[in-house]
């Protein structure tokens, strides 16, 4: 008896867990405890992470979670910023609340930036319009406002504003560029994003090989202890030019990380340093400034290394890959003038042998046998076509009826031996839908089909069936064909994939269908495993993924 395999769908919408419209605002009221420490001025401080964690929480999870939860925030905690006026308590939240939602429309929507930061370009493209011109507009709009409302001396607009900006830019710089790229990763996995990546994102190096990137760390917070920071602030660029080289974009933004704690946060929080006495000419303005330059050279400069990298490994891949299809390619040549030389001397040889015996009836047997000969030709010969197709057509996703196609399929493998002894049931299929290439599609499923057909039980047999079954799951859409045939010995099924192998003794196919099966489902993204027991059946699942 046919085996069940569980075909209820199991599809789940993509929507957030209801708790990330609840964080937002347990985030930000924690980033303003912390801020209000390096408050120094009304409505100013050394470090606002406020601003920098609406960046990261807009990106992960839209405007609609971050937004609201931004000005809440704000207006909440603006008496203790010193905003004492309550009504001004509900102006000043909208420059910050600006801030994020220009810095998303910028780079997310208008520029189309991938806030992963996978290569040179998207990490500029943040840097500029996904920091640089929001910071601008914010800090500028927010002082306007001290100004006008007279929380602030007019005379101090400009000094306040540089201050400001330095402390804007490298908390958004120094929090932002690590955690997005390092942490995104994480939340892909379990389906946290609102906005995910459609490939699988890199993830970080062995633990062990970040041992020696560790040691350096340690060295650098050691170093923050003995060593002033305004006479050997360089030190710190050059220990993260070191890291960049050697290790890529992830530990430079880990470097860059450790470096903004021990030289800023630290002397900062301890009011060792006090940014809010900065003025133009001051000589540690001007240090923090080239340390900020420091922080994007080295940032810049792992990346460029890690996309060189990159390109390596895709070159590599491409060179193995051309390799192997060099090998393939010699012995597909071999196989496939053999393979239609030999029906070609069977039809000549029958031609021959139909000539010196003149009956009737045995040239009936002659032209039959004739005829078998021609279609296995003709099928070989279509199985190097879709081959050719595959290889040559450009993916063309379109809406897809499955019942309809399988349907078609179906009738069109009706001439083949024993058709007429197998039940085919596609009730799953009623009403599905996919989105994929078409022609792709139907020669990984015809191959199948027609497989499952070919290697039904010969002896003690009642009742043949092949199912084919929809499963639909989060991001992907399974095709399950199914029968209850001879199946497949164990050690037989690692080898059923590769070109011209024949799992069977009594198989007289090219050996080509199920390697070109595999072949064309890399084309759509899609995979097909196969469960198997012999003298039962066997089972295939074609998994395509959603079309986004």
């Amino acid at each position: 008896m046919l085996p069940l395999l569980e075909s209820q769908s199991n599809s789940i919408s993509h929507r957030l867990p209801w708790w990330t419209w609840l964080v937002p605002y347990l985030i930000l009221p924690l980033g303003n405890f912390i801020s209000l420490s390096f408050k120094f001025d009304t409505g100013i401080g050394s470090l606002y992470l406020p601003t920098a964690l609406s960046i990261i929480l807009i990106n992960w999870w839209g405007p609609a979670r971050t937004l609201p939860a931004t000005y809440i925030c704000a207006a909440l905690f603006a008496p203790f910023w010193g905003v004492a006026v309550w009504w001004h308590w509900l102006i000043y939240p909208i420059c910050e609340t600006a801030f994020a939602a220009t810095s998303w429309l910028l780079f997310t929507k208008l520029a189309k930036g991938k806030y992963w930061l996978p290569n040179t370009r998207h990490f500029l493209l943040f840097i500029l319009i996904g920091l640089l011109i929001p910071i601008v507009a914010n800090i500028l709009s927010l002082q306007a406002l001290l100004t006008y409302f007279g929380e602030q001396p007019e005379d101090l607009f400009w000094r306040l504003f540089l201050t400001s900006w330095l402390s804007e830019f490298t908390a958004n710089f120094g929090i932002c560029t690590p955690v997005l790229y390092s942490l995104t990763r994480i939340l892909h996995e379990n389906n946290l994003l609102r906005y995910p990546p459609d490939y699988a994102l890199p993830k970080p190096h062995h633990k062990f090989a970040r041992l020696e990137p560790v040691s350096i760390y340690a060295a650098l917070l050691a170093l923050s202890f003995f060593v002033p920071f305004e006479r050997y602030w360089y030190l710190y660029g050059l220990a993260g030019l070191f890291v960049a080289i050697r290790f890529g974009f992830g530990e430079a933004l880990t470097c860059n990380l450790v470096v903004f704690f021990v030289t800023y946060i630290i002397p900062n929080f301890n009011k060792t340093i006090r940014l809010e006495n900065f003025s133009y000419d001051d000589p540690l303005f001007n240090i923090f400034i080239g340390n900020i330059l420091l922080y994007v050279f080295v940032a810049f400069t792992g990346r460029v290394i890690s996309d060189l990298w990159q390109t390596e490994q895709k070159l590599n891949d491409k060179l193995k890959e051309l390799n192997q299809t060099n090998a393939e390619l010699d012995r597909f040549v071999y196989s496939v003038s053999h393979d239609l030389s030999a029906p070609l001397k069977s039809i000549q040889g029958l031609v021959n042998i139909s000539k010196l015996d003149p009956s009737i009836e045995a040239r009936a047997v002659y032209l039959s046998k004739i005829g078998t000969s021609v279609n296995k030709l003709d099928h070989f010969i279509k199985e190097i076509l879709d081959y050719s197709r595959n290889n040559r057509l450009v993916v063309h996703p379109e809406k897809i009826d499955l019942d309809a196609l399988c349907t078609e399929m179906i009738e069109d493998l009706q001439y083949m031996d024993n058709f007429t002894k197998i039940n085919f049931d596609v009730s799953s299929l009623a009403g599905k839908t996919i989105t994929t290439d078409k022609l792709r599609l139907e020669i990984i499923l015809k191959n199948l089909l027609s497989n499952a057909i070919k290697f039904q039980k010969k002896e003690n047999h009642d009742v043949a069936c092949v199912r084919l079954c929809y499963v639909e799951g989060t991001n992907t859409v399974k095709i399950v064909v199914e029968d209850n045939g001879e199946g497949m010995k164990a050690e037989v099924i690692p080898n059923i994939f590769n070109m011209f192998f024949r799992g069977h003794q009594n198989s007289n196919g090219s050996g080509l269908g199920l390697y070109i099966a595999r072949e064309v489902a890399g084309k759509i993204a899609a995979t097909i495993k196969v469960t198997s027991d012999f003298g039962k059946g066997s089972t295939f699942i074609v998994e395509i993924p959603k079309a986004r």
